[in-house]
């Protein structure tokens, strides 16, 4: 995922000189990666059971430090460089991890008072929406039609996979924070990608959260450290850090850094149908049939921003041509 140079190769002089050459649709080379990263997300229901009477500062002051271990491991791993972040930078990772890691957290714990979880789970599968028009315009950029297109599709898709639930006022506001905050992590880490890439990013950001959350707990409820110790709990906080936080992350920038945030948004309607069957392979009672034609909807929405564009024949390009001299 390090992704400080482009992966795109460079257009040929003729095809940058063509004139009438449609717009390449956003790549499928990092629409992998990010849906990878959010079916790993997704993923994470199959054990956050197993947390559930965890105090909630301490699992996720845990996760996060098991994500940047993890991060660090695998980097090691597969020969790549984990940079420090440097100048700009440093405001980059913290906004993004008190953003979308902390914040996003501490509006998820205040918001399942006040708001069923499908509530919540419906605002995050709104976040394409956001992303597809607020990415492209952080860069300075017009967002893309179809792009957006397909993000209203994949939302809508979403959104019938997880339903929709009852909340009071401060479940609505925590739902919207759900929103901004869970956006503001991407689009806080994409100008940092091209020096840091998507393993610098993630490890900063996660030891941040960890050592924010590390301090929360010791206010809160120092004596829930304790717990951590069962094996059921460390087993299930392994997986929320390497896996669905460590891992997902760094596959979820890869397509960030690749595409943009932008297009990389519509990847983020795999989370909720990775939820909806890990958790009926589990036992779970099989998704309604709402949910399995939300899961087709999400489909067509990728296949919106996604499918390659027609090409067009130019009119002109062949008078132009024949009436060229001859050398």
């Amino acid at each position: 995922m390090q992704k400080t140079p482009s992966l795109s190769p460079a257009p040929s002089a003729s095809a940058a000189s063509a004139p009438s050459a449609a717009p390449a649709p956003p790549s499928l080379w990092g629409l992998g990666p990010a849906l990878g990263g959010m079916a790993l997300m997704g993923s994470s229901v199959a054990v956050i059971g197993a947390t559930a009477d965890m105090p909630a500062f301490v699992v996720q002051s845990a996760r996060y430090a098991v994500a940047a271990v993890a991060v660090v491991a695998l980097a090691r791993l597969f020969a790549q460089k984990v940079p420090l972040p440097r100048g700009r930078d440093v405001l980059w990772v913290i906004a993004g991890a008190l953003s979308g890691l902390v914040g996003f957290n501490l509006a998820l714990i205040v918001g399942t008072a006040h708001a069923e979880p499908a509530v919540l789970a419906a605002a995050v599968a709104c976040i394409p929406m956001v992303l597809s028009v607020a990415g492209p315009l952080t860069r300075g950029e017009r967002p893309s039609a179809r792009v957006v297109a397909g993000a209203l599709v994949v939302s809508a898709g979403a959104v019938a996979v997880t339903g929709w639930g009852h909340a009071d006022v401060i479940g609505v506001l925590m739902a919207l924070a759900l929103i901004a905050l869970e956006a503001g992590f991407t689009l806080f880490g994409a100008p940092a990608l091209p020096r840091m890439g998507a393993w610098g990013y993630t490890a900063a950001t996660t030891v941040t959260a960890a050592l924010v959350f590390g301090v929360l707990s010791l206010f809160v409820n120092p004596a829930g450290w304790a717990m951590v110790a069962d094996p059921a709990v460390l087993g299930a906080v392994v997986y929320l850090g390497a896996v669905a936080t460590a891992l997902s992350f760094v596959l979820w920038f890869t397509g960030v850094a690749r595409i943009g945030a932008g297009a990389a948004s519509l990847a983020a309607g795999a989370a909720a149908p990775t939820a909806a069957l890990v958790a009926t392979a589990l036992g779970a009672p099989m998704p309604s049939l709402g949910a399995w034609i939300g899961m087709a909807v999400i489909g067509a929405g990728l296949a919106v921003g996604f499918a390659p564009l027609p090409r067009r024949s130019p009119r002109n390009a062949a008078p132009a041509a024949t009436s060229a001299p001859s050398a």
